[in-house]
């Protein structure tokens, strides 16, 4: 579901930008703070409703009251998403309908974004290992959106309740069994993504490296016995220690912590690789494949890697959006070059 127009008015440093990016390549070229990252968090903010960098409160230009984006889609009904911020007021819209809920642009817009928040979510928290994992499994198999909603749901009235001192017991059942089912669907998920991951990483310049990764489940032996045994600290801290939201996604190189074997640019190689494998798991569920932001393209990556990255994500097929501070060696596809947060050239080698 390519972008074939994108629209940006009064974001951050943008003041007007208009763009028809092509179906596959869009590199987007210029010097450090001219507005390159600002077109790919436009899309972000299109896609998921949120944006990955901090100071949300600066994304309205200096000196405007509002900012205006929109993307029109190449799908069967040439659909077209709009956005508009004034204030702490936001408009979300899809062909003229109103949009409430972020789960909407997720089915609009699928999305894969590499930028400086999870770059390298391989050494990050838990937290972010765990959401790069839902993002993937929740597009290769859409059942999995309703457990995750409902689970998260469950677990929010029973830390409230926690809070207020009440039992938590009403809701353990809902806790039990959704968490449960998202352990059986992450775990089946995983097993699926090893095959393609280790095809991938075999390809990669480091494919050396012995790695793998494994997924703890968030408790230890039966989910109701670890909510009964931890009642007292959840009690104590007001919050739910065992469960679905505490899964953890280890990365293992020689059989040991990624993080403790690999240096920064083997770790994100190690991450590409996973993402890879997780768009190649979409693509075989039947799933829209996404279109792919990446933020500095080329950092802490060789030439060589650079270059397997380029030829993998090509094999896909999918539209992708990089931005870089130089054109690489036979980049492919439309370049738009950028300065001062303004389109000042573009051009598309048929050749490339």
């Amino acid at each position: 579901m390519p972008v074939v127009e994108l629209q940006i008015e009064n974001l951050r440093s943008i003041a007007q930008l208009r763009m028809r990016p092509q179906p596959g390549w869009n590199w987007l070229i210029g010097a450090n703070g001219v507005g390159k990252s600002t077109v790919l968090e436009a899309l972000h903010l299109l896609a998921s409703g949120q944006s990955w960098r901090r100071g949300q409160r600066q994304l309205i230009r200096e000196g405007s009251e509002h900012y205006r984006l929109g993307a029109r889609l190449n799908d069967s009904s040439a659909s077209f998403i709009g956005m508009r911020r004034q204030g702490e007021e936001r408009e979300i819209a899809r062909d003229g309908e109103r949009i409430h809920s972020a789960w909407e642009l997720l089915e609009a817009l699928p999305l894969q974004a590499w930028h400086e928040g999870n770059a390298h979510f391989v050494s990050a928290t838990a937290e972010e290992r765990r959401r790069i994992l839902d993002w993937g499994l929740y597009y290769a198999d859409r059942r999995y959106g309703s457990s995750l909603r409902e689970y998260r749901h469950a677990l929010k009235q029973r830390n409230a309740a926690l809070r207020q001192g009440l039992n938590p017991q009403p809701w353990n059942a809902a806790v039990i069994g959704l968490g449960t089912r998202i352990q059986e669907q992450r775990t089946a998920h995983i097993n699926t993504l090893q095959g393609h991951f280790q095809g991938i990483w075999a390809a990669s310049p480091q494919a050396e490296q012995a790695v793998d990764f494994v997924l703890h489940p968030g408790w230890t032996g039966d989910l109701a016995e670890a909510l009964e045994r931890d009642l007292a600290i959840d009690r104590q801290f007001a919050y739910t220690h065992s469960g679905a939201h505490r899964a953890r996604l280890q990365f293992r190189a020689q059989g040991r912590a990624a993080a403790e074997q690999l240096s920064r640019g083997q770790l994100r190689l190690l991450g590409i690789a996973f993402r890879l494998a997780q768009i190649a798991v979409q693509r075989d569920a039947g799933a829209a494949l996404p279109v792919i932001l990446i933020d500095d393209f080329a950092a802490e990556l060789d030439t060589h890697a650079r270059q397997w990255w380029m030829q993998e994500l090509q094999a896909l097929q999918t539209q992708i959006f990089a931005a870089s501070t130089e054109i690489p060696t036979e980049p492919g596809g439309a370049i738009f070059y950028l300065h001062a947060g303004r389109l000042i050239e573009e051009s598309n080698d048929e050749k490339l």
